[in-house]
């Protein structure tokens, strides 16, 4: 199921670290990670959303580990992997639109076009970005 929640309603909740774990999905992931790049460069944008998923993890009550929590290389994977996507699609004003229009290349698996299981499982990419080890991002 997709959110109800329009643009302005996800960021606000995000950024105020007030959005619901209900609402952290895998699609509101990706539909932040558009809204950053909208507004920032890619290393600007991976800065920020990184801070903002550790506020919004804790205001969750979800403890940071070696295992669960806050994922670089992930992070950094998306934000690209929406980029080279964004660079595809022409000018898309809401979020809900951009993925019903990238839906098939941002499916849940698409880091694996890139990664191995292990190598981005592990325990160095979950804290420090690690290059894929299977097809090099373009």
């Amino acid at each position: 199921m997709d959110s109800t929640l329009d643009d302005v309603a996800l960021w606000e909740g995000f950024v105020g670290a007030r959005l619901p774990p209900a609402e952290w999905t895998h699609r509101a992931h990706l539909r932040m990670a558009w809204m950053f790049l909208r507004q920032h460069p890619l290393d600007a944008a991976h800065l920020l959303f990184r801070v903002g998923i550790i506020k919004l993890n804790a205001s969750h009550g979800l403890t940071e580990t070696v295992t669960r929590g806050y994922h670089e290389t992930l992070t950094r994977v998306w934000l690209a992997l929406v980029a080279a996507a964004m660079r595809r699609t022409p000018a898309i004003a809401d979020s809900r639109q951009f993925l019903a229009a990238c839906s098939a290349e941002l499916g849940k698996e698409a880091p694996m076009r890139h990664y191995s299981r292990d190598r981005l499982l592990s325990i160095e990419a979950r804290a420090r970005f690690t290059e894929p080890d299977l097809l090099p991002f373009s």
